[in-house]
């Protein structure tokens, strides 16, 4: 082999040059593979938790409904003492994010408890109110009726064997207004006169790019007028 043939063999191989490029382009193809791959799973993040924002609102609704309509319509105060109720006790405000349900007590056969005073059911409250973005619910429970399937919640820092703590409605919750109706389907602020409710929800959740945002609404006719 002669000396020329020897210096082409060992010069052989990539170049500086050729090599920088290859970098350069794999580090391209790198990064955009890596913001394929986070695009992606942020979208599926965000499907996800607008899923899930979408059932628990859809859940709080016929819950919501289900008690409104079982009820005996919505008060303005809470009749039901509450120590643990804010200064002034509880008073339904969409300012200040509560609503009082009224519910017929019932006993473990589910017949009404009736208070025979009246001759209508003894009535429990059950009172909605916002705990930061939390929705929470304090059932007050009628310590007249007897064998009531219901018992008296507290605050979670308060509670005790006995009063066991308030129950968690749903998160994420921006707003939720109650616009109420009386008989000939105009809006009342007379609680008393009430026929029907009309509840809108918002959710709002901060996720990977802007904020998810879910909003439903409802209208429900009170069906029970003890």
């Amino acid at each position: 082999m002669s000396v020329n043939n020897i210096k082409r063999s060992t010069q052989a191989g990539y170049t500086l040059v050729e090599v920088t490029i290859v970098v350069a382009i794999m580090a391209i193809i790198g990064v955009v593979y890596i913001g394929l791959v986070a695009n992606y799973f942020v979208v599926i993040s965000r499907s996800n938790e607008l899923a899930e924002m979408t059932i628990n609102s859809q859940n709080l609704l016929r819950t919501t409904v289900e008690n409104i309509r079982f009820g005996d319509g919505v008060r303005q105060t809470n009749q039901i003492a509450d120590p643990n109720a804010p200064s002034g006790g509880w008073n339904t405000s969409n300012t200040n994010f509560v609503i009082i349900i009224a519910v017929p007590a019932v006993n473990s056969s589910k017949n009404y408890i009736i208070d025979p005073s009246t001759g209508s059911p003894y009535m429990n409250e059950l009172v909605y109110y916002k705990n930061g973005t939390t929705l929470m619910e304090r059932i007050l429970a009628n310590p007249g009726a007897l064998g009531n399937t219901l018992y008296t919640t507290c605050p979670a820092s308060l509670a005790t064997s006995s009063c066991r703590p308030d129950t968690q409605l749903a998160d994420y919750v921006n707003a939720m207004t109650f616009t109420v109706y009386d008989q000939n389907a105009n809006v009342t602020t007379d609680l008393t006169q009430a026929r029907s409710v009309a509840i809108n929800l918002s959710l709002q959740r901060n996720a990977p790019g802007q904020p998810l945002t879910v909003s439903n609404s409802i209208r429900v006719t009170l069906r029970n007028r003890f």
